[in-house]
């Protein structure tokens, strides 16, 4: 195999690995870092380690955040990855508020 062709390969593999990790990677980040920058007094978020609170104060790098009536946490503004409303709207639609088929109603 030509030297050219074997230069060709791996410029084209490093392409692909781009392609398919390092873009994803970035734009989630880019996404990640939008919602902290959004974070606002009373909405519920979710931490990184997956513990859920209602945001109860926020300064430049801190978010106060409570967990259970009560009970409130210090964290690191980073470590905060998504709202609790993203996580129950797939695909960022709003959620449904009609009633589900497992409700009875009176």
């Amino acid at each position: 195999m030509p030297a050219y062709a074997q230069l060709l390969v791996i410029v084209v593999a490093m392409i692909v690995f781009w392609a398919i990790v390092m873009r994803p990677a970035r734009t989630q980040q880019r996404r990640v870092q939008e919602l902290q920058s959004q974070l606002e007094v009373g909405q519920e978020v979710v931490l990184s380690a997956g513990i859920f609170g209602t945001i109860r104060s926020l300064s430049e790098g801190r978010v106060e955040l409570e967990v259970a009536p009560g009970t409130v946490i210090t964290v690191a503004r980073q470590v905060v990855v998504r709202r609790v409303s993203d996580l129950e709207s797939p695909a960022g639609r709003p959620p449904d508020d009609s009633p589900s088929d497992t409700q009875a109603e009176d």
